[in-house]
């Protein structure tokens, strides 16, 4: 076996060569990659895309609004919790579950059975 270095610095400076030629390859790969991608969606001429573009507005314009129902909600619940009586420091704040995600729902559902309160 050859000679072997103690010095810190050129074993760090070697490492850290290794690590970002290795990361500048990977780098260059994924370019390469992006570049000759099979899976990517191919481009429809601007022609095609004008015409089906105007659809949609139409379809959005002839759609009914929505009725926001946000605040008779709240005064539904306002009610509902002045009924049950319960005082106001009890409550945390109050927010429309329609408008949650999932994961929201989710968490709000298992903070109420694994928290004790």
């Amino acid at each position: 076996m050859g000679p072997v270095t103690t010095n810190p610095f050129l074993v760090a400076i070697i490492n850290m060569i290794i690590v970002f030629g290795v990361l500048i390859v990977l780098g260059l790969l994924m370019s390469l990659l992006r570049i000759i991608d099979p899976t990517a969606k191919k481009k429809e001429p601007a022609k095609a895309a004008a015409p089906a573009a105007a659809a949609p507005v139409a379809a959005a314009a002839a759609a009914p609004a929505v009725k926001d129902n946000s605040e008779e909600i709240a005064a539904v619940i306002a009610a509902a919790i002045a009924a049950s009586g319960m005082s106001s420091d009890s409550i945390g704040y109050i927010s429309i579950a329609s408008k949650a995600g999932a994961w929201q729902v989710n968490g709000r559902a298992e903070a109420q059975t694994v928290r004790p309160f």
